[in-house]
């Protein structure tokens, strides 16, 4: 049985095109939004920097509790114009080839990173080689793996939390999710409740998008934006649709599958099969979820 306990999940929220060179002739680290199969919303704050961040800060946060811990890389091959390529593999190949290019290289300077950036890749390169952990050892073991069939924030905790029992035979007792800080309350509030896993033993860190040249009112409305978009187009909708069995959770989840893939995880099959549409969550819950999932607190 492994000694890892926490789970440290990372949503993934697009795709790195691993295959183009970017146009002035640099190695493509994932630096440039052309790098992205990015949605047009996702270029005002620079979304592309904030998922390497996601990615790099689990890193981080591994090699700290390197005993203790499995990142897990999740979402899956959710564009047809990237072809098989999951957003889980491409942050996975992503962070790899960054770590490598930072071993290499005594001065850390990527076109178009910020100091943050620059930053965590200094931070892991000193860990790696305090703690004389190899790249290779880093990422082909069960340290850093994926998790590729999630096609929205619910499946990403749920098939994640599966994934981890399925790498280290147990499930996690703790879980640390790092993604958009306004995404919290949909993670903490709605999908553990949902599922009864334990709110206090989740940790949330939140990176948020990052415009550039932006006035103080101006990033004060972008950021209020994001909120309000968060209320309209996500908690609104899993407070009355909590497994996003309906529409309109359920066709979005639907146009986000060009492959058509299902989940290999037999009991969650049975809980939430693709075909079930839940009536009443509330009900529901009671009856099938609350107390009797693997992580739930026992009842008194």
């Amino acid at each position: 049985m492994s000694e890892r306990e926490e789970l440290i999940l990372v949503p993934c929220h697009s795709i790195w095109k691993c295959s183009i060179q970017p146009n002035d002739g640099t190695i493509n680290l994932g630096q440039f939004p052309d790098c992205w199969h990015l949605a047009p919303f996702q270029y005002e704050g620079k979304d592309h920097l904030a998922f390497i961040k996601h990615g790099l800060t689990a890193i981080k946060l591994l090699l700290q509790r390197v005993h203790r811990a499995t990142v897990i890389f999740s979402g899956s091959q959710t564009k047809k114009k990237a072809g098989v390529m999951s957003e889980a593999q491409s942050y996975y190949f992503l962070c790899e080839k960054l770590i490598r290019y930072s071993m290499s290289n005594d001065i850390i300077a990527i076109p178009n990173f910020d100091d943050e950036l620059h930053i965590l890749l200094q931070d892991i390169k000193r860990m790696l080689i305090e703690r004389s952990i190899d790249v290779k050892d880093l990422f082909y073991g069960d340290l850093i793996t994926t998790e590729e069939f999630s096609l929205d924030s619910f499946d990403n905790l749920m098939f994640s939390i599966y994934r981890f029992e399925e790498v280290t035979g147990k499930f996690p007792q703790r879980i640390t999710i790092i993604g958009f800080a306004f995404k919290m309350a949909r993670f903490i509030n709605y999908h553990a409740k949902a599922i009864d896993y334990p709110q206090s033993s989740i940790n949330y860190i939140g990176i948020d998008p990052k415009p550039t040249n932006y006035s103080k009112t101006q990033l004060s409305k972008y950021y209020s934006d994001l909120v309000e978009m968060e209320r309209k187009n996500a908690l609104s909708l899993f407070s009355l649709d909590w497994y996003a069995t309906r529409d309109a959770l359920r066709t979005k989840k639907k146009s986000r599958n060009p492959f058509n893939r299902t989940a290999p995880y037999t009991q969650l099959n049975i809980l939430f099969n693709s075909s079930m549409k839940i009536e009443d969550d509330k009900k529901y819950f009671e009856m099938n979820i609350k107390g009797k999932m693997p992580w739930s607190v026992p009842r008194q």
